[in-house]
């Protein structure tokens, strides 16, 4: 570790190999993760079938340009328009590359449409696109913010599930509302579902777009491909991520056609977006999530997590003040800033989750796959760690 960046928090375990809902350190320890390399492995480590399917595309391609066709990258684009309200697809390698497209290809559109002032995106206070300049100035908390000054202008921040504070903030200048309808590093916080609505009804109606960030909400951790189509909101753009490639690099901007006109070549692009490698991969994961009964075992599962973790708040409530969230993305609260505490503690005893908002939080975002004896271990954990937590 000497000669690597100190960019993150590291635990002291050394991760080697993972087969399912499991991971091993190099001692041989095994654990329940439950962070799933943060809502990434969704499908579980090593799944066997995307794991053959990427061994055969080893052996073929990897790597051509996007100066040509990539038959692999054409199929699943077909698939994810055929699939959403999208029009296009345009393949890049993480979340935050989606984020860069999606404000380029905002500020793109209003510009060849002659409104070039129409440049500023509405963002929520609490939501988080990523780590770049511009993905750091449209969202981001304070410490991810701090000391990069000066910080890209054009974003313009409003509270959550405030409606007229986001009406008090358009303008003739507003040219789109970039939200993540279930923040997640902000702290577990879906949106209200009326609120995301009368959102929608806001820009239909002044001609703005509205950009959904499902980078961590979407790709079936709510029970549905993307969590959009659980609560009947379709915006017009779309980032995707994470799960997409179940921990290979692969990311989207899903966008309809009319804004996708805008992007003409030289306009954008991306090295390794869309590399059959990845396209591989994303097929792979589509295959296995549209097989029957995979969205039912998500949201049967996500309704036994739910049960099992709400009676917390009654159990122990001087450390528990509320669990919140959806499908498979939910954030434990707690009254004292204990989380990292307890998240180390978990790890000890063979748990992986992650904390976030100011060790208040514990985050759980299990594999999709996951079952009710994983469920009931995790709950088993938490009695005993939260039991045993002195000096609250």
């Amino acid at each position: 570790m000497d000669h690597v960046v100190n960019a993150y928090n590291r635990s002291e375990a050394s991760i080697v190999r993972g087969e399912g809902v499991y991971l091993f350190d190099k001692d041989g320890k095994k654990y329940l993760d439950f962070a799933a390399g943060i809502s990434t492995t969704s499908l579980g480590h090593c799944h066997p079938y995307i794991t053959d399917k990427l061994k055969e595309q080893l052996d073929s391609l990897w790597h051509c340009s996007n100066i040509f066709t990539i038959p692999q990258q054409e199929r699943l684009a077909q698939r994810l328009t055929e699939l959403t309200f999208a029009d296009k697809v345009f393949f890049c390698s993480s979340g935050l590359e989606a984020t860069e497209a999606a404000i380029k290809f905002i500020r793109r559109y209003f510009y060849l449409n002659g409104q070039e002032k129409r440049s500023h995106i509405i963002t929520i206070e609490g939501g988080f696109h990523g780590r770049s300049i511009a993905a750091i100035s449209a969202g981001g908390n304070e410490k991810s913010r701090e000391g990069f000054a000066p910080l890209l202008s054009g974003f313009d921040k409003v509270p959550r599930n405030n409606i007229e504070a986001l009406e008090k903030k358009i303008n003739s200048e507003t040219a789109a509302i970039f939200l993540e309808p279930i923040q997640s590093e902000g702290g577990v916080h879906p949106l209200d579902v009326e609120y995301l609505k009368k959102v929608r009804e806001i820009t239909k109606a002044q001609g703005i777009i509205l950009c959904f960030d499902e980078v961590q909400c979407g790709y079936g951790r709510i029970g549905s491909l993307f969590y959009y189509q659980n609560i009947g909101v379709e915006p017009d753009m779309l980032t995707c991520a994470k799960a997409m490639g179940n921990g290979f690099p692969l990311a989207a901007c899903l966008v309809k056609g009319y804004i996708a006109e805008a992007i003409t070549p030289g306009t954008h692009g991306s090295t390794y977006g869309g590399n059959p490698l990845a396209m591989t991969v994303g097929n792979a994961v589509l295959d296995v999530m549209l097989k029957e009964g995979f969205f039912d075992h998500v949201k049967k599962v996500s309704k036994y997590l739910k049960e099992k973790l709400l009676p917390l708040t009654e159990e122990f409530p001087k450390i528990v003040s509320e669990v919140r969230g959806e499908g498979l993305l939910i954030g434990i609260e707690l009254r004292v800033p204990l989380a990292d505490k307890i998240v180390k503690q978990s790890l000890d005893k063979g748990l992986i989750m992650t904390k976030i908002l100011n060790n208040r939080v514990i985050r759980i975002t299990p594999p999709l796959v996951v079952e009710n004896m994983h469920v009931n271990a995790v709950c088993d954990i938490f009695h005993d760690l939260f039991f045993y937590i002195k000096d609250i």
